[in-house]
């Protein structure tokens, strides 16, 4: 389902669930009117619409997941408080899916946890723009970093990540700001999952709160629009289906 992604990315929380009955798509909106006008949309691209249930939020995604899955390898993202103490030398992460956007299941979140495991070294700090749920800050602290601060301009995200934070154990600064617009310090790599046009705007201002030798790692970028970076010194680049992302030095 790959053609869908575009027109929900960043606008909507969805799942793709598979069964023995095939492969469905989850769309979950606050609104009936949005969803029915969605609803056209992804007809007109040859999808079978199925129906809508309304529950509440937290009802609904329970439903969706609820076994731990992992992530990428030996991080595993726990969406209910299991007994996962078997599992020796993994990270665990205590992620409830919920309505902010990053509960480990997109491929662009996948990518931007690989290359923290990647690029991140003990004691670094670490500046997570757009966090969304704060899986990739609450990975880079699990991962060895110092200071990690997470940043969203949505106060509901805010509000999770903080609650992700205290779930998780780790000391977290989550904090409201439009991007950088409440940021200080500089940073050994700042990473950002978000949409592409954000993205290539943002990268402007992103010197000044990196340190020397500093990183950014990008994702959320559809690949047609991965023509907006090729200005930038990018070091390395990796696709999931149509989406990519990205390892940046400025």
């Amino acid at each position: 389902m790959d053609f869908v992604d575009e027109i929900l990315y960043g606008e909507y929380n969805y799942y793709t669930i598979d069964s023995s009955e095939g492969t469905f798509l989850a769309v979950v909106s606050s609104s009936y009117e949005d969803l029915g006008s969605l609803e056209k949309k992804l007809v007109s691209l040859g999808l079978t619409f199925v129906g809508t249930r309304e529950s509440e939020p937290e009802d609904w995604f329970k439903n969706i997941i609820t076994e731990p899955f992992e992530m990428i390898d030996g991080i595993i993202v726990d969406p209910e408080n299991h007994d996962l103490s078997d599992l020796k030398g993994k990270i665990i992460l205590k992620i409830p899916q919920g309505l902010a956007f990053g509960t480990g299941l997109h491929q662009t979140t996948k990518m931007s946890a690989d290359y923290l495991r990647k690029y991140l070294k003990l004691g670094m700090d670490v500046l997570d723009l757009g966090c969304g749920s704060g899986i990739l800050a609450i990975l880079a602290k699990k991962l060895g970093a110092n200071r990690v601060v997470a940043v969203d301009n949505d106060p509901l995200a805010v509000d999770v990540a903080r609650e992700n934070a205290e779930r998780n154990g780790v000391d977290i600064d989550v904090r409201l700001s439009d991007l950088f617009s409440d940021v200080e310090g500089k940073f050994d790599i700042i990473v950002s999952n978000i949409i592409a046009e954000i993205l290539v705007e943002r990268l402007k201002g992103a010197k000044m709160f990196l340190k020397e030798d500093g990183g950014v790692i990008l994702s959320g970028i559809i690949s047609p629009k991965i023509n907006l970076f090729e200005n930038y010194n990018i070091i390395e680049k990796t696709v999931i289906d149509e989406w990519c992302a990205l390892v940046i030095k400025i």
